[in-house]
């Protein structure tokens, strides 16, 4: 992990074949941060903890589908 100390308006640019990705310190203020992102059409930005609910939602569908199948076909584990 590459860890850099940045001032307000500073950034940072990740080169990649498929375009650059530029990423800028907008503000700080009482503990937070505003980063602004620029990358190319193309690329998904997710905030990490939003990924982790959409696998947990993902998991959870995956689970009341499968009760919904065996109640349709019937549990043959029985």
């Amino acid at each position: 992990m590459l860890v850099l100390s940045r001032k307000r308006n500073e950034g940072i640019l990740i080169r990649g074949k498929d375009g650059d990705i530029r990423i800028i310190l907008i503000d700080v203020d009482r503990g937070k941060i505003r980063l602004g992102i620029d990358a190319p059409k193309g690329y998904t930005i997710l905030r990490e903890e939003i990924l982790s609910e959409i696998k947990d939602a993902n998991r959870l569908s995956l689970v009341d589908n499968l009760e919904r199948i065996k109640g349709i076909i019937g549990d043959k584990g029985e």
